[in-house]
């Protein structure tokens, strides 16, 4: 056959064994020299198999390359040098530019969640995401990515979709792709064996001179295979398909065609269903062969929950341009406009939805990190929404121009350091690293793209976040009215409950050094607050401040504190800025914090400033600089700006430098033990109990139990009268545990006590492991030093899991024991 109906038929397979068998057939399959490694490097799967370990990561590095195409050609097609000075210097420009007719200087474009649904329509169809192959039953979809982007000649594609650490985008700066490994993360998550992909691109017509030879004006195609290791080779290779001019002793070029258009774009209308349609002059298609990304819907419609759409605009939080997606496989119900829509990124989903999805309005602030600001977004869903846009993998997700870098698990929430395990299920975070770039970009990201590294850098990113939801009110008046809609729920045999086993604590002197720490705590905050004192529930904000001032004093006057070596700082302002000042798009304010003295040559000011809360912030910092000593005073000038002002707002404060703080006593937090005196160490801090509830099988939704569940555990903290940190914790059990019920009814006369003894039993581990985790922390271990294993999930879960795994064998146990005895021979 000849190379336009290779083409077509290749595009056309949707089995790994269509391929091998159209290859073979045209005696290209077998044949060594008609292949070249990917990069010329015979070894390159150290390289390729180090990218990302995620099949939604990979696929969206693809649609990336597709977004990055579209802004290179429409730059060229402005007639702007995209490496130039006049070329845009960041994504929204480009976008605000190219495709919204915007000035250059504009800071109102980028957005496409403005677009309307024609606008994003008509886009989105020059960028599209499908699905061909097997019904859903039957094993992977293929995917196809195309763009009618600036594309490559056939001779460019060694030094372009083939290559490996080359430049080709080192110095775009709109676009996304740095690394320039072509996307090869995919590889291995495409068909089982030979980890195929096919790539068909044609270079703009515009942009290619007409002098240049025949191939430089057509279709170019390949097919991308692993060759897996043999006798002779130790490790996989990458290799594509290559056999124009190929021989024994010289490297071959891409197969080509001839045709003005190529019908690359896939289509779903009341005359078609294809995923091959529309026709373009010019760009690139990706076929990514039985592509095997695992979890919930990925095996269903790719537009339905939880399946591929949703996957992707998780990855892909603000995209750059409009996505349009189609499901082309038979075996779907529906009707046209059934099997197509638009992916406009998470972020773009959540602002056209935000009554219908979040319980509170997203809401911003600024991290410091070494002296670079972070901005962030805080999105908190109703309970039922938020598994609908992120799955536990993704509460906390650092993006790069639009694109995730690297998240953190929702359970980060749970930590006691962050405090917001009643919104953990709820809370999705989104840390904007765009203005990170250079040495300290790489410090901080894998080249994949889908992880932070693990050192300094990201420990005092995550601590800094951590500050930051920790101290915002409006997470903290949330979280309390959610613990307030759960203690409403309490049986009320509560108090009993709590009474009767304090009572049996008490009778083991053990068990009561261990847990019993004087009266439960109550609830934090009244729900309904929140805010700082001061703070007026019908505050209404200006869009530039007049003033901007510590809490309580007037404007100008400063403010003179102690601050305590090892312990962080927080320092309230009142301003009449709105809530989202800092963190807003358009003409945000600014902040700064420069040190005027002190002995130090120079600190490093990482430091957080929160927006505004019905008038009030927070600035954080992380902590006193090393090397400052008890008796030194530090003097800051904080100020802030915006662009309605040429002059700060500026205030000065001064921290007297105390020795570190006595954390002993202070309720159930953290304790440090301390010498008593007489040559022995003194006990670690206890315990209060909890709050407890018990849970029938009608209430296993709120708290995630199933009939294997035992104990779910939420952790807040409180604010003592001394300031010392403290925690509530709420125990939730499940007394309809499968377990516990096979007891009951082997013996129903004691089903009562059997009852009982399942929840003070598992009680009492919960608070064990809640102690031991409190002891770690008394010891002053970093987060890197702790058993990995057991941080993975926190705290809570670990108390989850352990409690579960104990169940079919506690009530068992507690029989063999009480039947010991002391045998008199």
């Amino acid at each position: 056959m000849d190379t336009e109906e290779l083409c077509m038929k290749l595009m056309r397979a949707d089995t790994e064994d269509e391929v091998v068998d159209i290859l073979r057939r045209q005696n290209l399959w077998d044949r060594d020299e008609c292949w070249r490694p990917i990069g010329d490097v015979e070894n390159n799967f150290g390289t390729i198999g180090n990218q990302q370990s995620d099949a939604i990561a990979a696929l969206a590095e693809k649609i990336v390359n597709g977004i990055d195409a579209r802004l290179t050609n429409a730059c060229l097609v402005a007639g702007v040098d995209p490496t130039g000075a006049e070329a845009p210097q960041g994504i929204r420009e480009a976008v605000g530019r190219f495709f919204e007719g915007r000035p250059p200087d504009s800071e109102m474009g980028g957005r496409i969640y403005e677009w309307s649904n024609d606008e994003a329509t008509k886009e989105g169809r020059f960028l599209t995401v499908a699905a061909t192959g097997m019904r859903p039953e039957q094993g992977n979809p293929s995917i196809s990515i195309a763009d009618n982007g600036e594309g490559q000649t056939p001779d460019e594609f060694p030094e372009t979709f083939m290559s490996l650490a080359l430049s080709n985008k080192l110095r775009i700066p709109f676009v996304q792709g740095k690394f320039n490994m072509g996307g090869t993360g995919s590889l291995q998550f495409c068909s089982t064996k030979h980890s195929l992909q096919l790539i068909v691109s044609r270079r703009n017509p515009t942009f290619v001179d007409q002098d240049a030879n025949k191939r430089a004006h057509e279709w170019g195609f390949t097919v991308v295979r692993r060759r897996h290791p043999n006798m002779g080779r130790r490790s996989s290779v990458f290799e594509y398909l290559a056999p124009v001019g190929a021989s024994c002793v010289h490297r071959g070029n891409v197969l080509s065609f001839a045709a003005d258009s190529w019908p690359i774009f896939p289509e779903s209308n009341r005359r078609a269903r294809d995923a091959y349609h529309r026709r373009a002059t010019h760009g690139s298609l990706v076929k990514l062969y039985e592509y095997n990304w695992q979890g919930s819907g990925s095996r269903s419609n790719i537009l339905r929950r939880g399946a591929l759409l949703q996957r992707i605009e998780a990855a892909l939080p603000e995209l750059a341009l409009p996505v349009r997606m189609f499901e082309c496989r038979e075996g779907y119900r529906g009707g046209p406009g059934s099997f197509a829509t638009n992916a406009l990124g998470l972020v773009g989903r959540l602002e056209r939805n935000k009554a219908e999805n979040l319980d509170l309005d997203p809401f911003g602030g600024v991290l410091r990190l070494e002296g670079r600001k972070i901005p962030l977004r805080v999105y908190l869903f109703k309970p039922e929404k938020a598994d609908q846009y992120r799955t536990r993998k993704h509460g906390v997700v650092f993006t790069i121009n639009g694109q995730m870098h690297g998240s953190l698990r929702t359970d980060f929430f749970r930590r006691r350091s962050v405090g917001m395990s009643y919104l953990a299920d709820s809370l999705l975070v989104l840390v904007d690293c765009t203005s990170i770039d250079g040495a300290m970009r790489e410090d901080l990201f894998m080249n994949s793209r889908d992880r932070l590294r693990e050192n300094s850098l990201s420990i005092k990113l995550e601590e800094s976040l951590e500050s930051f939801l920790r101290s915002n009110p409006k997470l903290r008046e949330m979280r309390n009215r959610r613990q307030e809609e759960a203690t409403r729920k309490k049986l009320e045999d509560d108090k009993p409950l709590v009474e009767a086993l304090t009572d049996a604590l008490k009778n083991d002197p053990t068990l009561s050094r261990l847990f019993i720490d004087g009266l439960k705590l109550s609830s934090p905050f009244a729900v309904g607050g929140g805010t700082d004192e001061g703070s007026q529930s019908d505050f209404i904000g200006r869009r530039f401040p007049t003033f901007f001032r510590f809490e309580g004093r007037r404007s100008g006057q400063g403010l003179t504190r102690d601050a305590h070596i090892g312990s962080k700082v927080r320092v309230a302002f009142e301003t009449d800025a709105v809530d989202d000042y800092f963190s807003r798009d358009i003409d945000p304010g600014a902040w700064e914090v420069i040190q005027r003295n002190g002995t130090l040559a120079s600190i490093s000011l990482d430091c957080t400033m929160t927006d505004p809360a019905s008038g009030i912030a927070q600035l954080w910092f992380d902590g006193l600089p090393a090397g400052v000593m008890v008796g030194e005073d530090l003097e800051y000038e904080i100020s802030v700006v915006d662009s309605s002002r040429s002059d700060a707002l500026r205030n000065s404060l001064k921290l007297r430098v105390k020795g570190p703080q006595d954390n002993t006593g202070g309720g159930n937090g953290r304790k440090t033990a301390k010498n008593t005196g007489d040559g022995g160490s003194g006990g670690q801090g206890s315990l209060s109990l909890p709050n407890i509830t018990l849970v029938r099988q009608d209430r296993w939704s709120e708290h995630g139990f199933s009939e294997e569940s035992v104990l779910s555990v939420h952790t807040t903290p409180v604010e003592t009268q001394d300031a010392k940190e403290s925690y509530e914790h709420d125990f939730f059990v499940n007394v309809d545990n499968k377990y516990l019920r096979i007891e009951q009814k082997a013996d129903p006369g004691n089903s009562e006590l059997i009852e009982k003894q399942f929840t003070y039993g598992m009680v009492i581990v919960g608070l064990a492991l809640l102690r031991q985790d409190a002891e770690i922390d008394d010891c002053g271990s970093r987060r890197e030093d702790r058993d990995e294993a057991s941080d993975e999930d926190g705290i809570e879960s670990r108390i989850g899991v352990t409690t579960a795994g104990l169940a079919p064998v506690f009530l068992p146990m507690l029989k063999i024991i009480g039947t010991l005895i002391i045998d008199e021979l």
